[in-house]
């Protein structure tokens, strides 16, 4: 079978880095460690492991990141434990269609999705599990590197066939189909992001950011969150479009940023010399679902004091950030990677599959490009102008 995945060699990547000085698209050519090819279609290791026929699978900023390598070496992330092959593609849909005698989580022909991306005790096999996996934290396992996953073909969403561990999948409920059940992992991991800061009755938020997670992010606080103040700041006039449609206030990108987030809330606007502008107070809670330089150091700016700051976005390239307010106006910060479990056993995909449900966001609004996974080179570059293809969710289907 044909699959995408990265491979996690030093020459490769060092080679890639030098030809994208001169090719920004160097990652989708022959000297790129991404390679689409022929492996033997996986099998499943042993009898607690189940086998997955993939049905369609989203493209996410972070296999983005993978395929450009788009990541700076000295970066905590870059020190963590990896693994040789990573198999791209993690907001999949698929069928089981074979099962381990000891698999208890699903059954043949169940509809799910994949829980646990990344290498955890559980997949592992590690027991006792470290303490972050026993408290359902799988995204922060620290025993990663311990022990290698069974064998290196496993496959992902952008390869037809994989095998998952019987604690990666979750199966996914009647009532949803195919293309809202696409959009489980990203609002699974919006859910997470909302619920790391709950926002109280009469809150002003602010989404920062409309592509994906941002346009999840809202659509989970108008779900669980009814009677808060959705802002969000969008680029392009597309994703505006959408973020008003699931019950968000726009605020558009631009040099009255500051002046305009002061009118919504209320707060005192100054500028300093050199173009320096803050606020004296803000709005209660920000969710930065972009996650770079700018976006934070913007969300610290716009937060108020004693206020709370949410880091849903990913990059591996961080620079420099003015982070004075942190400790000036007392805000707290916080992170996310991926989901988790949340509460009374409920992982992050129980409340996304309710909300789901609940058709807190409908599909034909999300999801705007479908292509074959043979075609990824097209579908990147189409992720990459989004002002000009207006790109929100990109689907490889397999066929």
């Amino acid at each position: 079978m044909k699959a995408l995945f990265f491979e996690n060699r030093l020459d490769k990547i060092v080679a890639l880095k030098a030809a994208s000085v001169f090719n920004k698209h160097a990652a989708l050519g022959k000297l790129s460690p991404l390679r689409y090819a022929d492996i033997k279609e996986p099998q499943i290791p042993n009898q607690r492991w189940l086998k997955v026929k993939n049905t369609s699978c989203g493209l996410c900023g972070t296999d983005l990141h993978f395929m450009f390598m788009d990541m700076d070496p000295k970066c905590f992330t870059a020190a963590v434990p990896g693994i040789s092959r990573k198999f791209l593609g993690h907001e999949l849909i698929g069928e089981v269609v074979e099962t381990g005698s000891e698999v208890d989580s699903v059954k043949t022909g169940d509809r799910v999705a994949m829980r646990i991306d990344w290498p955890s005790c559980n997949q592992l096999e590690i027991s006792p599990p470290c303490e972050q996996c026993k408290n359902g934290n799988y995204m922060l396992c620290e025993n990663l590197g311990l022990k290698n996953l069974p064998e290196q073909n496993i496959g992902g969403g952008f390869s037809p066939y994989m095998v998952m561990h019987n604690s990666q999948p979750f199966v996914i409920p009647q009532e949803i189909d195919n293309d809202k059940a696409l959009l489980l992992e990203p609002l699974a991991s919006a859910t997470h992001g909302i619920l790391k800061a709950e926002p109280k009755s009469g809150n002003k938020v602010l989404i920062l950011g409309a592509g994906t997670i941002g346009l999840m992010s809202i659509a989970a606080i108008k779900g669980l969150f009814h009677e808060t103040e959705v802002y969000c700041l969008s680029r392009y006039d597309f994703q505006s479009r959408i973020a008003s449609k699931l019950g968000a206030n726009i605020i558009q990108e631009g040099p009255g940023l500051f002046q305009d987030a002061a009118n919504i809330t209320n707060a005192r606007y100054n500028k300093g010399y050199f173009g320096n502008e803050i606020l004296l107070g803000g709005f209660d809670i920000i969710y930065d679902t972009v996650g770079n330089d700018k976006s934070l150091s913007t969300s610290l700016r716009l937060c108020k004091a004693g206020g709370k700051v949410v880091l849903i976005g990913i990059n591996f390239t961080p620079g420099k950030i003015d982070y004075t307010p942190i400790w000036n106006q007392e805000i707290t910060l916080v992170g996310i990677n991926c989901h988790a479990t949340e509460y009374n056993n409920k992982t992050s995909f129980n409340i996304a599959a309710n909300l789901l449900s609940k058709n807190a966001v409908d599909p034909k609004d999300i999801i705007s490009h479908r292509y074959p996974v043979s075609k990824y080179k097209e579908a990147v570059k189409t992720f990459l102008s989004k002002s000009k293809t207006k790109a929100t969710k990109i689907v490889f289907d397999h066929q």
